[in-house]
This record gives C-alpha cells, structure tokens and sequence, in this order.
C-alpha cells in the first residue's frame, strides 16, 4: 500500500511535500490488492471529508498569504495537513482495494505549484496568476475521487 510521507524541509522555508513509498520503504506504482476490507471502506467517506475539509483550508491560506496576513509556513502547514487528508484517503481506498495509482502525482504538481507561487512577492496578483494551476490539481483531485464513489459504496 502507498504512503506518503513528508520529506525533509525544501524549497522556501519550511515547505515539505509528500513523497510516495511502498512496503518497506521503496518506491513503486503498482498495486497488489488483496481481499478489500470492510474496516477501510468504513473510512473513505471521512477521509474524504477531512481531505476536502483541507483542500479549502489550503486555498482560504493561500488568500491570506496574498494579502500578508498569512506568512509562507502557514501555507506550508496548510499543504502538509492536505498531505495528511491525502494519505488517508489513499489508505482508506486502497485498503478497501482501489488502485489509486492515477491520483499519486497530484501532490507533487501542487507543491510545485505552490513553491512557484510562493516564490513571488505576497499579493492578490501573484495569488490570481498561479491560482488556475492550483485549482487545476485540487479539481483533477476531485474527480479522481469521485470516480472511485462506485468502487467502494461511498455515497
């Protein structure tokens, strides 16, 4: 089963981003799904919850900092508990036996969205360049999840 873990400080200050690891630490993309388990797809609907709960937490930081009232570690913090959603729900799908392989690119392209982003100088500008992008990743996030809704009977 993939987890994601965050790696050691880079980029500006205190950014980090999940990186994926298989069992026993190595990297890879395939999954091999055993028998699902009714304790995990217990789960998915409030792992996805939680995710989206910190999808818009990212984005409500992602104001603040345009208009100086958040500083880049709190949208770094806001990022690393989007990470923390986002193990959860792939956790709670594959432990349900989903492959959600197609979603594991998403948080990288964010972080590089967002270190992009938090390199310019905090403004409502800058916010609204890179805020397309951004929306770009949470929606392909989005509809990754909700086409796996069926697999697990997550209604």
């Amino acid at each position: 089963m993939h987890q994601y873990y965050p790696t050691s400080p880079a980029g500006l200050g205190a950014f980090t981003t999940p990186t994926r690891q298989g069992s026993y630490g190595s990297n890879y993309s395939a999954y091999s799904a055993s028998a699902p388990n009714p304790q995990y797809s217990a789960s998915v609907p409030n792992s996805v919850h939680t995710l989206i709960a910190a999808m818009k937490n990212l984005q409500s930081t992602l104001t603040l900092w345009s208009t100086s009232r958040a500083s880049p570690d709190a949208v770094s913090d806001a990022y690393m508990q989007f990470g923390v959603g986002f193990n959860a729900v792939v956790l709670a799908f594959e432990g349900s036996g989903v492959d959600t392989s197609d979603l594991h690119q998403i948080p990288a392209r964010l972080r590089t969205v967002l270190e992009t982003c938090l390199g310019e100088d905090p403004s409502p500008a800058a916010l609204e360049m890179y805020q397309p992008r951004i929306r770009q990743q949470l929606y392909e996030l989005l509809q990754g999840l909700k086409a796996k809704q069926g697999y697990t009977g997550w209604q």
